[in-house]
């Protein structure tokens, strides 16, 4: 009996072992247009968050957009039209590390689990009551030197004045800006050196923003954070769009806000006919709190 047992114990850890490695290929990230995968004789729409094997033949229509993620983590944008086996697709890709795929699961979680995820660590911004609102987290931790700032403010004025300041809110910098959206270089030598970082934007006829704070990641927290940073960079070296969007996922997953705010922004401007980075930007938005939900 005890031998029948062990048998039975067995054959189902390999049972177990072949389902697993029936796993994906290819999952998918964004499809935007016609895009299909055929399934017998017959050719079905390609759906975000499907897995599709490397024996598999997809077809992108003119106009249409299909982001995979290898199994080995690498990211392919598809953007010109036409029939692709995906055999031949991986056969083209080098090997790479996994670190990216770890944040596919992230990019593809449902917008309740984000959500909470941020809820739980206080991430989800609060009132400031200033007329000018900066679409920006009231404090974030950040990992890179670029910030994106984008705000909306009550009156006409075209032109504001970004303002960036020490905790003591002496002033470091200003910047002069034309519209409503700038990019803040933290590398720039007037800021390098300082490790919090306060930000406000000042319109010309007036209107101001609150104080919003970036906190450079420091000791092991960064060196951790940093090491699976330059793995992720070390697979990717196109910097398309479908890279910005899962690097936002890397950063939302550590709650780097501002670095993820970015990231989305990022990838909406190099791509601004796919629909889903844009709209993936503004949930991010409505994750933080800073708009509200449609």
């Amino acid at each position: 009996m005890k031998c029948y047992r062990w048998l039975i114990v067995y054959l189902l850890a390999i049972s177990v072992s072949f389902v697993l490695a029936q796993g994906y290929d290819f999952k998918v990230l964004v499809s935007k247009g016609k895009t299909e995968v055929k399934t017998g004789d017959a050719w079905a729409s390609i759906k975000v968050g499907a897995s599709l094997s490397a024996s598999d033949e997809v077809k992108v229509a003119e106009n249409s957009y299909l982001g995979l993620m290898h199994i080995s983590g690498k990211p392919i944008e598809i953007k010109e039209a036409g029939p692709y086996k995906l055999a031949d697709v991986a056969s083209t890709l080098s090997k790479s590390s996994s670190v990216m795929s770890k944040y596919t699961e992230f990019i593809l979680s449902s917008e309740d689990e984000k959500r909470n995820k941020l809820a739980a660590t206080g991430a989800v911004h609060r009132d400031l009551k200033a007329p000018v609102q900066l679409y920006m987290p009231k404090t974030s931790f950040h990992l890179g030197n670029e910030v994106f700032l984008s705000w909306h403010s009550p009156g006409n004025a075209t032109e504001a004045e970004v303002l960036v300041m020490n905790l003591a809110e002496d002033v470091l910098a200003r910047h002069k800006v034309q519209g409503n959206n700038y990019r803040l270089n933290l590398a720039d030598e007037k800021l390098a050196k300082e490790q919090n970082l306060l930000i406000k934007v000042v319109t010309s006829d007036g209107y101001q923003s609150g104080n919003v704070s970036i906190k450079r990641l420091q000791g092991s927290q960064k060196a951790e954070v940093e090491k699976e940073w330059n793995e992720l960079m070390a697979t990717v070296s196109n910097g398309t769009a479908l890279e910005k969007y899962l690097q936002a996922g890397f950063f939302e997953s550590h709650l780097l806000l501002s670095d993820a705010l970015t990231a989305y922004r990022q990838a909406m401007e190099m791509a601004p006919d796919v629909d889903l980075y844009r709209e993936e930007y503004n949930r991010f938005l409505q994750r933080l709190g800073l708009v509200k939900n449609q």
